[in-house]
């Protein structure tokens, strides 16, 4: 029997990282441009958080397809309405938050968490894969997790 299913590729303009709180490092992307972002005056576009919270050591750690080290948040934004989208999966890391982090993700899950009225939830249940390569700038990571914030 065939799934329908809908497939989202971001074209994420902005992608940075920063020192995370308790975890191994933040990777944020957006597709916003950033002066629309700070004042909030955009009606669609993509926020993406990748949250690091443990790196993988070859020999050292378990791959089962239930290995968890991202916690993942994407936030959508389409004709002004918000859906958030939650999940998590396993990601290869390398780099570091002060250098740049390339993060490769196999397989991650997410699924719809809030959403306003007016959104319509298109990729429930959701997977994630691809690799994402990003540079340090904690003051966009900071103006990025601040819009994020707004919208949830």
């Amino acid at each position: 029997m065939a799934q329908d299913h809908s497939v989202l590729t971001p074209r994420c303009t902005t992608v940075v990282c920063t020192e995370g709180f308790a975890n191994e490092g933040d990777v944020w992307l957006t597709d916003i441009p950033l002066e629309q972002l700070t004042s909030g005056t955009f009606t669609s576009g993509q926020i993406i958080h990748l949250q690091v919270l443990w790196t993988p050591v070859a020999g050292k750690t378990p791959l089962v397809p239930t290995s968890t080290n991202l916690a993942i948040e994407y936030i959508i934004v389409s004709n002004g309405e918000v859906g958030v989208y939650g999940g998590g999966g396993f990601g290869w890391l390398s780099g570091t938050p002060e250098t740049g982090m390339h993060v490769k993700i196999e397989d991650a899950t997410v699924a719809i968490e809030a959403q306003a009225n007016g959104f319509t939830d298109l990729l429930t249940p959701a997977t994630l894969v691809g690799t994402v390569s990003s540079v340090p700038d904690s003051t966009i990571a900071r103006q990025i997790a601040t819009a994020a914030e707004l919208l949830r």
